[in-house]
């Protein structure tokens, strides 16, 4: 396979992307599609730390109106490597929900990550989903 280029903005998550997707892979293969969600965590923090990731499970995202927290939101993963950092939203259901989606992009625009993995376990093969924040671009647009 080869390696994907830098994104428009010129982000290059590729390294990070392919180890966690490649986590996210083997897990399934070992568990196949039919575990709870938590199941396919607690496997999943071991496969990142075995390919030497670190990461956080249940990281609260401050969701906010005018500035004031009006409540918390928690993202399934913040992972990072050397160079890079994502967060990974999981589900363990027959599909993605259009609310899964909504829920990925709440986390990245809240909680000011640059990248989000919607992955679901209930679907094989595995298809994750990418979501890349470019908040200067959606300045631009309101600047232009």
């Amino acid at each position: 396979m080869s390696p994907q280029p830098p994104s428009r903005k010129g982000y290059d998550f590729s390294a990070l992307s392919y180890a966690v997707i490649g986590a996210c892979q083997d897990v399934q293969r070992q568990l196949g599609v039919h575990c709870m969600e938590v199941d396919y965590q607690r496997a999943l923090a071991i496969a990142l730390s075995k390919r030497g990731l670190k990461w956080q499970r249940e990281v609260e995202i401050p969701i906010a109106y005018d500035g004031i927290v009006v409540t918390k939101r928690r993202v399934d993963f913040v992972i990072e490597d050397d160079r890079d950092q994502l967060i990974l939203e999981m589900k363990a259901a027959s599909q993605i929900k259009p609310e899964d989606v909504e829920q990925c992009l709440l986390y990245l625009h809240q909680g000011g990550y640059r990248l989000c993995l919607l992955v679901n376990f209930g679907e094989k093969p595995l298809k994750p989903r990418r979501f890349v924040h470019t908040p200067d671009r959606v300045e631009d647009m309101k600047n232009g």
